[in-house]
């Protein structure tokens, strides 16, 4: 199943991939979802010669299963919530409330250590997001919906790999979706199609220039 080695080799076969679009260069940024989207989007960007940045923003979980998303947050509060799926897991609105706090604290934090509290300036220009791959879609939504609030014009999602069910709800919220490699399966995980899906330490993210 495993089709990319890594984050660097998926960024350069979507980098190569997205070639072929016609998207205004002098007018456009990538920008990364931290952790993982950032190596693709360091390898899209060279491909593109488009700069790039990150856009910050950070999962809804209940407290008790953090790998268990039921929306995404932005750093103005943006948020974006499965409300079926919220109450289904039993996140309270007091639970809720106490989860996008240390969400929004986790934000602040990132956007101090890897941006130096200076967000990339969106406003009329298109914007490429990019991350190693989708499941939900929550972050990649909250990503789109926060840039669009601060002016953006075109706003893409480009992603190496995807459920196909995936494309038509985010789509939802982007201008357009693509997708390397989309995925006919009831059963998705975006590490399942890396050789090398581990977290990425801050060190690690410290070596690129945003």
């Amino acid at each position: 199943m495993r089709i990319f080695k890594d984050r660097e080799e998926a960024g350069k076969l979507l980098g190569e991939f997205l070639k072929s679009f016609n998207f205004d260069k002098e007018n456009s940024i990538i920008l990364a979802i931290p952790r993982g989207g950032i190596p693709v989007a360091y390898q899209v960007s060279k491909a593109l010669n488009i700069p790039f940045s990150l856009v910050i923003v950070k999962k809804l979980a209940p407290l008790s299963e953090p790998e268990a998303a039921f929306g995404a947050i932005a750093p103005d509060g943006t948020i974006y919530i499965d409300e079926h799926l919220m109450r289904y897991m039993g996140v309270s609105e007091e639970e809720l409330e106490i989860v996008k706090e240390k969400a929004l604290s986790e934000i602040k934090r990132r956007i101090k250590d890897f941006l130096k509290n200076k967000e990339p300036d969106v406003n009329g220009k298109d914007v490429i997001i990019v991350d190693d791959g989708i499941a939900t879609g929550y972050t990649a939504m909250v990503a789109a919906m926060y840039v669009k609030k601060k002016g953006a014009n075109n706003v893409y999602l480009a992603v190496p790999v995807c459920p196909a069910d995936s494309i038509s709800k985010v789509k939802k919220v982007f201008d357009d979706v693509f997708c390397l490699h989309p995925v006919e399966t009831p059963f998705f995980a975006v590490g399942s199609y890396y050789q090398d899906f581990h977290q990425l330490t801050d060190e690690e993210m410290y070596k690129f220039e945003f």
